[in-house]
């Protein structure tokens, strides 16, 4: 009889220990949603905390159109397990904080999936709107081949205006002429793909689904980081003068092609750390392209850290 209890107690454990290692074992859903972070919504303040814009502009969006998708999830060393091909388009201004559902997947094995990632795609012909998104921002974005669409305002009652010196010397010679400008508008149209991945928390990397449960996360967009000064979570300062100077023919209407008409040398590197642009920086397009890299992030302030273009 003992050894038959030993027997049977043997069993039972190796059948515990099995379905313990089993991913079946349990299962829960996912759901991925797209979130604006709150800078986009409210706009940003000029002033000293740390997230205020510090050269004393202020910062508004009235449209901020985003192309979203091919979000993944899975293990690392492995291909991913769960994903979404469909690229939708968004329209984050008018985007709850809590987010729009932009994925779901069910029956999901419980446990730790320890890589998500998503793309900020080219949109298409075949990118769908999510929501709500005025028919002619979808055009625009689908006939350029766009992956955010913005318009930007940029306010100070005594702003001036000192356009760069382009082709000279010293385009940012601290003598050259300024003229009052209380206010410039920014309306770019940004054909900057990129992917992220390895999005994670201070918490958690990834994602946990809850046996019999669901686990919601949300993919954050930040609208900020156009005025970086560098591109990092810390010690990082939030300044509008140099873009401000860039409207070169002084119509008030900051394009892309002034930005890529002005060398990046008229950046102060006491001021910004170009050292954490990872590739070609020639003008301030480029930075601007590197910043819209940048916008995926996770779960509110958390990253994005593997960010490459596509």
């Amino acid at each position: 009889m003992k050894n038959i209890q030993i027997l049977f107690l043997s069993l039972l454990t190796t059948a515990w220990l099995a379905a313990a290692c089993d991913e079946t074992s349990g299962k829960g859903d996912i759901q991925i949603y797209v979130q604006p972070e709150w800078t986009l919504i409210n706009g940003i303040d000029p002033g000293d905390d740390e997230e205020n814009i510090r050269d004393g502009w202020a910062v508004s969006y009235s449209d901020f159109i985003l192309s979203i998708g091919e979000i993944t999830v899975g293990k690392t060393g492995q291909p991913p397990k769960y994903g979404m091909a469909t690229h939708y388009l968004v329209d984050l201004k008018n985007t709850p904080q809590a987010g729009q559902l932009v994925a779901e997947f069910t029956d999901v094995p419980s446990g730790h999936w320890d890589r998500v990632g998503y793309a900020l795609p080219a949109a298409s012909s075949t990118s769908e709107a999510l929501g709500a998104v005025p028919l002619n921002h979808q055009a625009l974005m689908k006939d350029q081949g766009l992956a955010v669409y913005t318009r930007m305002t940029f306010t100070k009652a005594d702003g001036q205006r000192c356009p760069y010196l382009v082709g000279t010397a010293d385009p940012a010679d601290p003598a050259r002429p300024c003229a009052a400008a209380p206010s410039i508008t920014a309306e770019w149209a940004l054909p900057f793909p990129s992917r992220a991945d390895g999005c994670s928390t201070e918490l958690e990397t990834g994602l946990t689904v809850p046996d019999g449960g669901t686990a919601a996360v949300k993919l954050t967009i930040h609208a900020d980081h156009f005025f970086f000064t560098a591109f990092r979570h810390t010690g990082v300062t939030r300044l509008v003068q140099h873009l401000v100077d860039a409207d070169l023919d002084a119509d008030g209407e900051l394009t892309l092609e002034e930005l890529d008409a002005v060398p990046v040398t008229v950046l102060s590197t006491t001021i910004f750390d170009l050292s954490t642009i990872p590739d070609e920086l020639n003008t301030l397009l480029d930075y601007v392209r590197w910043a819209t890299i940048t916008l995926p992030h996770y779960q509110g302030d958390g990253g994005c850290p593997e960010r490459f273009p596509l």
